[in-house]
């Protein structure tokens, strides 16, 4: 805690590569990387396209373990977990939006987004379901609930995989790209939507994103170049 602010997340002295240390196929993507995100904090990060944007989110998010290094939340080194302490922490403290919304066919809006509460407790009780139909009200879609995807449009879509990534009252939403495969209208309220409920429910919001539009309504931006995070603002 610095100042009265707390640290949610910390990468420390990250290293990152793809392919065989010590060989010629070996790529180096992030190197030394040092950085820290504040509680309720919203981040962009930025940089052209290989300078390990993705891979940077993979590792603030467990989806993968550095090379050496260590990533610290809440206190927590999330690099000594197990692959199976590490896929409750995604779950439990974490929400992930990607740039396609990964909905499953087969169920309905309410199904998709109740699906992270049924993977840690097999049963959605009441406030889970109030807070489904809360999310679901202020995102504009409560009236789809009982559509498939195929039935909705991609920015309903996008809006659904936002619910689901807040289902389980994350501390960190993290978002890659999250208005890529959007139109400019819905690419906007997709925008305004993911900075406001961060704003509103005190989510830290970490979004990779090649557009000027949401990274200008983050807090902080972070341009991503020789395997290091250099703030921009």
């Amino acid at each position: 805690m610095q100042g009265g602010v707390m640290m949610l997340l910390e990468l420390i002295d990250i290293y990152k590569g793809y392919g065989i240390p010590g060989s010629r196929s070996f790529r180096p993507v992030l190197y030394g990387l040092n950085w820290r995100l504040d509680a309720g904090k919203r981040v962009g990060i930025v940089g052209p396209s290989g300078s390990g944007k993705t891979t940077f989110l993979n590792l603030a998010g467990a989806l993968d373990r550095p090379d050496s290094g260590e990533v610290v939340f809440n206190g927590k080194q999330v690099t000594s977990f197990s692959d199976t302490e590490m896929a409750w922490f995604r779950n439990r403290e974490l929400g992930f939006v990607f740039q396609q919304h990964h909905l499953l066919p087969q169920c309905t809006l309410w199904e998709n987004v109740l699906l992270p509460v049924l993977a840690a407790k097999k049963k959605a009780d009441v406030s889970d379901k109030a807070w489904a139909e809360y999310l679901l009200k202020k995102t504009g879609i409560w009236e789809q609930r009982n559509q498939k995807p195929a039935e909705l449009s991609g920015g309903e879509c996008q809006r659904t995989a936002v619910v689901r990534a807040l289902i389980n009252r994350p501390e960190l939403l993290l978002a890659d790209e999250p208005t890529g495969a959007l139109d400019e209208k819905n690419a906007a309220i997709l925008s305004e939507l993911l900075t406001g409920l961060s704003r509103e429910e005190g989510i830290a919001l970490v979004t990779v994103t090649h557009e000027p539009e949401l990274a200008a309504m983050m807090d902080e931006v972070y341009l991503l170049h020789e395997g290091r995070a250099t703030k921009q603002n």
